[in-house]
């Protein structure tokens, strides 16, 4: 690890407090003049760092940009072996990795960005990636199983995500069957399983999780089509400093927990635990979002009432003609 990279990571320890240049040499064996050098080099790319006479230098509170050697530093010490990206803009971090993944990359790997000018979400849908209020990360994998465990890689997302938002903020939140993370009666985050398979072995060649998650409101609020459902971690631009590296790096680390274990589904009890829609009446609606049409003359199979989730994460519903079923894929609409 570069001098530069070790001061970054000091200043991002010390956000918004003062660290003086003769304390940092100190601590991390080099000169002051090296501190100086490696504090030009940050504020050439853009960090904020501000200094201050016989105090030291200061990384800006304000300051939330990402840092790849802050989130692998907390990486290594929580034992989390991963190859890391980071960008400022990106067109989309699932399709960087399907881009490696084509080009014989084999290893894992995570790609994180503060902005996707193509995001892209399920169904073909876009996704909304401003600048400033988002966090975007993909994780590219080669896990030894089945296609249709592949799904499974979805919740697994789900689970890690909400447990590093509540880590990070102390903050509640929700899934909404199958993948989406609420918190306040809104949708914050969305995510984006994509795989390839061998036709021959029927086995996956690779997977590709994508995760985005709305921040911060962003300015001049979410567009039309969204705004309704859309909602974000923090509901003022006032969060707390540092937002993001500490919570890419929690993300990481609660989702690679997980997956060493994969395929078994130690996740599943604190998928439950969070699935708001247990025990709630819901509609079951088509991937447009209008329910689902049926025969006048014909049982009721649009109204459910949801019983619970099994251990394929499939939804447990029951009819108002008393029938049941388990929903493997679709959405619902819930009335909160």
């Amino acid at each position: 690890m570069t001098v530069t990279e070790q001061v970054l990571i000091e200043l991002e320890e010390n956000k918004g407090k003062p660290i003086s240049g003769e304390k940092l040499a100190e601590k991390l064996g080099c000169s002051r003049n090296a501190v100086w050098k490696a504090v030009k080099n940050l504020e050439d790319e853009g960090y904020e760092v501000e200094g201050i006479k016989n105090k030291g230098y200061i990384l800006k509170a304000s300051a939330d940009g990402l840092s790849s050697a802050y989130i692998e530093a907390k990486l290594k010490k929580a034992g989390v072996k991963l190859t890391l990206e980071t960008y400022k803009s990106i067109d989309s971090t699932n399709s960087l990795l399907k881009r490696y993944a084509a080009e014989g990359k084999t290893g894992d790997m995570v790609a994180v960005s503060e902005e996707q000018t193509a995001g892209r979400g399920r169904r073909g849908r876009s996704f909304f990636s401003p600048k400033g209020s988002g966090l975007y990360m993909s994780f590219l994998l080669h896990p030894d199983v089945p296609m249709a465990e592949a799904v499974s890689l979805t919740t697994v997302a789900a689970v890690a995500e909400a447990k590093a938002i509540e880590k990070v903020t102390g903050f509640e939140t929700g899934i909404k069957w199958v993948n989406d993370i609420w918190m306040r009666g809104k949708k914050v985050s969305g995510i984006l399983t994509e795989a390839q398979s061998s036709v021959e072995s029927g086995t996956l060649d690779y997977c590709v999780v994508g995760i985005g998650i709305n921040l911060y409101e962003p300015q001049g609020g979410f567009p039309e089509d969204i705004k309704d459902v859309a909602g974000a971690v923090y509901t003022e631009n006032s969060g707390r400093g540092n937002l993001k590296n500490d919570l890419a790096a929690a993300l990481i680390e609660e989702f690679m927990n997980f997956y060493k274990k994969f395929p078994n589904r130690t996740y599943l009890e604190d998928y439950r635990k969070r699935c708001f829609c247990i025990g709630k009446d819901v509609t079951v609606v088509t991937a447009d979002h209008n329910a689902l049409e049926t025969d006048p003359t014909a049982p009721d199979r649009i109204h459910a009432h949801v019983l619970g989730v099994d251990e394929n994460c499939h939804l447990h519903v029951r009819y108002r003609d008393g029938a049941e079923s388990f929903l493997s894929s679709g959405e619902i609409s819930i009335r909160l």
